[in-house]
């Protein structure tokens, strides 16, 4: 691989990286926040693959990969059910009114 699709594939890699980040600070709703923690790790999954590939050892970059993968899974999968449990509790994905209601003691 030249130098051109290296560099698409790294930017491609920092940008979902960029827009998970801003999507676990910016934003205040639960879901979006857990498809911001989904797009942290598909960016970070590209950037093992890069990395592998530039290493010369695909393989293994491969596996940790897949491994990454069903952490994601298993992850997502547990967020979102705590963002269903929380939605029927407190009727609200707003952080904001979530804590102030905590604090308030309603249910």
């Amino acid at each position: 691989m030249s130098g051109v699709p290296v560099l698409i594939n790294l930017g491609a890699a920092g940008a979902l990286f960029a827009i998970g980040l801003y999507c676990l600070i910016a934003r205040s709703n639960l879901l979006k926040m857990v498809i911001g923690l989904e797009l942290l790790g598909k960016g970070t999954s590209l950037l093992f693959v890069l990395g592998g590939y530039l290493a010369g050892d695909v393989g293994t970059s491969q596996a940790v990969v897949f491994t990454l993968i069903v952490v994601e899974a298993v992850v997502a999968a547990v967020a979102l059910a705590l963002v269903v449990l929380v939605k029927k509790a407190y009727l609200t994905l707003d952080v904001a009114a979530l804590a102030a209601k905590v604090r308030r003691g309603e249910e």
